[in-house]
């Protein structure tokens, strides 16, 4: 490797890391302001809100991988451009695709980390989180106190509180069920107001109510009302994480050989009912229970060929996504080379503005593959087939000073 190429490289993985950081953080801030309503006011432990945050991670990083190199593309080879570095190194003879082939290099062999980053640790990760968090919600009934909604995840009781002032602590509205054992109905209490308190260790809910009433039948069927100032109820929680591991993934939670084989078995299906609508077209020319079935064959072999559909789309994307880290170079280098501008706020405008248009296209081609309409490898790979005409036309101006497509404008 000459130092022109070494030189090129290590200009390149600075902004590359610099715009992974950046993205990452702003792509994160929605998942950030929910850890910290969890971790400030829903007291969730610090290390739960750690490994949501660390579990949320891989997902941002398979979107900002792409646009960190077509952004590094755009910043180093502007750069060089701006400042006549690719003049000279044309000047002293030397071809600036030699220049430009270690970075080429790196983005491939990233490509390559990529589809196994995207189709193994991302799904995992998701599923992760997914059952963290449920976990987190289920353990936790505090977390789910809600207005105008009955709440039986308190042990003994089930609580209904019609507005909730969280940030003074305080409840109006408070009807309570205490269903205890030997009793054949439950004590009643209510409040027009009340407040809620934790103990040190979060064991207990402390919900104190003032000016209400209790209310219970006895053995007997004796009725027995009281009215008091002030009652304090004590409402144990359980505050042990339980993790679960479900065996339930979505088709994003798959990883590359679950979606294969997922895909195999409904294809197999798919081919199964196929043949039974073929053997019910015969029974439909006859008579009107035959027509009905066939109809009910039709609709089955509908939805069965867009589930079919839809992991096929997720096995696409995924490769499709993990490619786009090398065909976003392709985009950025020539088109810095171009603009002759190297700032970073360049590089962030260009790199939004393309990933904009791509992720528009590549929406528009999972949505015609789920419909059905377009066959999922086209769909996916949609954004990548136009723009390869864009992407080639830059390269020939920029890399070879000549014109692919277009003969009209300067090279």
């Amino acid at each position: 490797m000459t130092i022109l190429q070494r030189y090129s490289l290590k200009q390149f993985a600075a902004p590359f890391f610099l715009a992974i950081v950046i993205l990452a953080f702003v792509l994160l801030m929605d998942r950030l302001f929910l850890l910290a309503d969890l971790l400030v006011r829903k007291g969730v432990a610090v290390a739960v809100v750690s490994e949501i945050m660390v579990l949320s991670l891989p997902f941002v990083v398979s979107v900002c991988a792409p646009l960190g190199s077509l952004i590094a593309g755009v910043v180093t080879f502007g750069r060089m451009a701006q400042d006549n570095e690719i003049r000279v190194i044309r000047a002293a003879g030397v071809m600036l695709v030699k220049v430009f082939a270690p970075t080429v290099v790196a983005c491939a062999l990233l490509m390559v980390v990529m589809v196994g980053f995207n189709g193994f640790i991302v799904p995992e990760a998701q599923h992760r989180v997914r059952n963290l968090l449920t976990d987190v919600a289920r353990k936790k009934p505090a977390l789910r106190i809600r207005e105008g909604v009955f709440m039986d995840d308190f042990g003994t009781y089930m609580i209904y509180i019609g507005t909730i002032d969280e940030r003074r602590s305080r409840v109006k509205n408070v009807a309570i069920f205490e269903r205890k054992k030997g009793k054949q109905s439950p004590g009643f209490v209510t409040a027009p107001k009340g407040e809620i308190a934790y103990t040190a260790d979060d064991r207990y809910m402390i919900l104190t109510l003032y000016d209400g009433e209790m209310h219970e039948l006895g053995e007997d069927n004796s009725y027995r009302r009281i009215s008091f100032k002030r009652h304090v109820m004590n409402v144990q929680m359980d505050i042990d994480l339980i993790r679960r591991d479900r065996e339930y993934r979505s088709d994003q939670e798959m990883m590359l050989p679950q979606l294969l084989a997922k895909a195999s078995r409904l294809r197999k299906e798919v081919g199964d009912i196929e043949r039974r609508v073929e053997e019910a077209k015969e029974l439909a020319a006859r008579n009107e229970p035959g027509r009905l079935k066939l109809d009910e064959l039709r609709t089955r072999l509908r939805y069965k060929r867009l589930e079919t559909a839809r992991y096929q789309v997720e096995f696409q994307k995924k490769l499709s996504l993990a490619f786009s880290c090398f065909f976003f170079l392709l985009f950025g280098a020539p088109l810095g080379i171009l603009l002759r501008r190297g700032g970073i706020g360049t590089g962030f405008i260009v790199g939004l503005v393309f990933f904009a248009v791509y992720y528009v296209l590549l929406l528009a081609g999972q949505n015609l593959a789920d419909s059905g309409r377009l066959s999922p490898f086209f769909g996916m790979w949609l954004p990548n087939i136009i723009l390869v005409v864009p992407v080639v036309e830059l390269l020939g101006r920029a890399f070879f000073e000549r014109p692919v497509f277009w003969r009209w404008g300067k090279a």
